[in-house]
């Protein structure tokens, strides 16, 4: 499964409770029940991990905050409740003339509009009155709402006069009743709608009743059918057992492999404060492929964690060890091996070699078995590798399908972490991008952005991928201004989580030069593509690397644009030479390479070159795009404008 999964807990960064309690210690009684009902209810499995207007729908909405002491009329908020007021992302109004009277409920509903920018996470609970009774003559004193929830809020940050609308369901027996009016609420407070919660609690009910039913049919039954019944029940039961055992005996055998790792170490001789995670991984490694030969479904399960442990380090070398050392033990052991295939597919793909890792894919979909309804998170994850690599290939319409097909099986599974919907949608919004479908891609990224930062926070690896996904998308738009506050932001949340040698780093840091070369500021430009340079020639030992040639085309540009055309010729060949590498002779890179390199010639007077160069470049992406891709359209408009430049005196001629 993809590495970057982790549980949600429903709430973003900055954010502590699901709601905050606003009431009258009046209506003290309400609250306590409708706290615990709210606090522990259990969202249907079905409805977890939805994506809605307000994040991904967790298992429960906890916490919900209570205060308990009442303030003075005179008295501002406290820190502490404005504190819980700003960390909480709904406000739930317990509505009763005594609320509609209460000072302090009336101050906590506006700092919460406030600090939250309206009226559109206020949520009200009617337990006594009469909504807009202050409105009818004679009846003032009936009226539950306070004022502050019957207005909106002007641009001043004061009441309006404008009527405000708010959400309101009714705890009395006569109008919703208790549990109509708390499925309401809990709707509201996950984002759902209210048919959705009542046709699933409708379907929970219908399935209690159909258990007491079953049990007294079963009463009924004639001994003979009991005992038939019973032998079935016993059958299951021994299969459960033996698939329980089956699995214990896995777990111990994995936990006394992992204790034995880390005996290893004898402090006769070695320093138990010196020895590193990469000692311990290579140990781990050495001792899974010597002593869990016998047990080949462990071995398996256990070279794929440290697979994907190698890549996360950016220790491609070491992944591809273990991993290919695993392949016997894979081979037999059907639908189990797949993911450390697919581990090794990803290392595949990390390292540039793009037709093994694809093939290595195709191993993973076929170990899973033909039908498609099983494993759909595992199919999930090899369909998001394989767009990832045709990504890398630049063929766009089967690297789309691809993202769709792993967006379908995360979706059809029950354990899908909000993390990997949001990687499906990331590395979708990415191709869109480079597709030109610039709009749709902006889409798909956001989405993917506010999953990450519900499931994981605002500082996680995978939310700075995702701001450095929407800087690429606006830099091919050509939105530089935009790109590079989202790329900075990438680079801040990166730099605070991963090592200085990290490639992720050097991508985000490769972006980060493009722009600002876009943007002219050639002295940062060059710092951030040369630390990029630097960090991708350590990860790939050396090795030849399309990444490494992307940052040299931007890095040749500006070489340039500073009138060194000799040397920006020669980092661009050093680009060819890592493309070459990764690609073969023939991708779009390459035919980007050239009319880069059109440019360079062009600047410096060359123009018969340049005009070579734009032609033989303009080929390759017909042949690798097509005619009518936005990059090909784009390039042969830069190619046009060249041509019309006039041609300094002295120039060679075309050859």
């Amino acid at each position: 499964m993809p590495d970057e999964a982790a549980p949600p807990d429903g709430l973003g960064e900055g954010r502590r409770y699901r709601a905050f309690i606003s009431y009258s210690h009046r209506d003290k009684s309400h609250v306590q029940g409708l706290h615990r009902r709210v606090e522990s209810y259990r969202i249907p499995g079905k409805l977890v991990g939805t994506v809605t207007p307000v994040g991904v729908v967790p298992k429960r909405l906890a916490p919900v905050f209570r205060d308990r002491d009442e303030l003075p009329a005179s008295s501002d908020l406290g820190a502490e409740l404005t504190a819980a007021l700003r960390r909480s992302m709904f406000l739930i109004v317990i509505c009763s003339p005594s609320a509609a009277k209460s000072h302090w409920v009336e101050q906590e509903i506006l700092q919460f509009k406030r600090l939250h920018g309206g009226d559109g996470r206020v949520l009200a609970l009617i337990v006594d009155g009469l909504p807009y009774a202050s409105d009818m003559p004679g009846r003032e004193a009936e009226e539950c709402f306070p004022r502050s929830l019957r207005f909106k809020l002007g641009p001043d940050g004061k009441l309006s006069d404008e009527p405000a609308e708010p959400i309101a369901a009714d705890l009395r027996p006569e109008a919703d009743g208790k549990r109509l009016a708390t499925l309401k609420l809990i709707a509201g407070l996950a984002g759902l709608r209210l048919d959705d919660l009542v046709q699933r609690e409708t379907q929970r009910r219908m399935q209690r009743l159909a258990a007491v039913t079953v049990g007294a049919m079963t009463g009924m039954v004639f001994t003979g059918g009991l005992a038939f019944y019973a032998n079935e029940r016993r059958i299951e039961a021994n299969q459960q057992r033996i698939i329980a055992q089956r699995e214990a005996a896995a777990a111990k055998a994995a936990s006394d492999y992992l204790v034995g790792t880390f005996e290893l170490s004898n402090p006769a001789t070695e320093n138990p404060r010196t020895i590193t995670a990469l000692t311990i991984l290579g140990r781990s490694a050495d001792r899974a492929r010597n002593e869990l030969r016998d047990q080949p479904q462990i071995q398996v399960r256990l070279l794929a964690t440290l697979g994907r442990a190698y890549n996360n380090l950016g220790l491609f070398k070491e992944a591809q060890t273990a991993l290919e050392g695993s392949l016997p033990a894979v081979r037999t052991v059907g639908a189990d091996g797949a993911e450390a295939l697919l581990a090794l597919a990803n290392t595949y793909k990390k390292q540039g070699d793009l037709d093994k890792a694809l093939a290595t894919v195709r191993q993973a979909q076929a170990q899973l078995g033909p039908d498609i309804t099983q494993h759909p998170g595992t199919r999930g994850y090899a369909a998001l590798i394989e767009g990832q690599i045709l990504t890398s290939k630049s063929e766009v319409r089967q690297g789309v399908a691809a993202f769709d097909r792993a967006l379908a099986f995360y979706r059809s599974a029950k354990d899908t972490s909000p993390a990997s919907l949001a990687m499906a949608l990331n590395n979708r919004g990415l191709l869109l991008s480079d597709d030109g479908q610039f709009d749709a891609a902006d889409r798909s990224l956001t989405e993917a952005l506010a999953i990450y930062q519900q499931a994981l926070g605002d500082r996680h690896v995978s939310t700075g991928k995702t701001w450095f996904a929407l800087a690429q998308n606006d830099f091919n738009a050509g939105k530089l201004p935009r790109a590079e506050e989202r790329v900075a932001q990438a680079l801040r949340i990166e730099r605070g989580v991963l090592d200085g040698d990290n490639p992720t780093l050097a991508d985000t840091l490769s972006m980060q030069g493009q722009i600002l070369q876009g943007e002219g500021k050639l002295a940062d430009a060059e710092r951030s593509l040369r630390e990029a340079i630097s960090i991708y020639r350590k990860a790939f030992n050396n090795r030849p690397h399309y990444l490494i040639g992307i940052a040299d085309v931007y890095l040749g540009l500006i070489q340039s644009d500073r009138g060194d055309t000799n040397g920006a010729l020669e980092t661009l060949a050093d680009a060819k030479r890592n493309y070459d590498a990764s690609y073969g002779k023939l991708h779009p890179n390459h035919g980007d390479l050239l009319v880069n390199r059109a440019q360079v010639l062009a600047k410096a007077g060359r123009m018969a070159e340049a005009q070579a160069d734009c032609a033989a470049g303009i080929q390759i992406l017909r042949q690798t795009l097509g005619a009518d891709a936005s990059f090909t359209k784009s390039s042969a408009a830069t190619c046009e404008a060249l041509s019309a430049k006039p041609r300094k005196a002295g120039s060679a001629a075309a050859p």
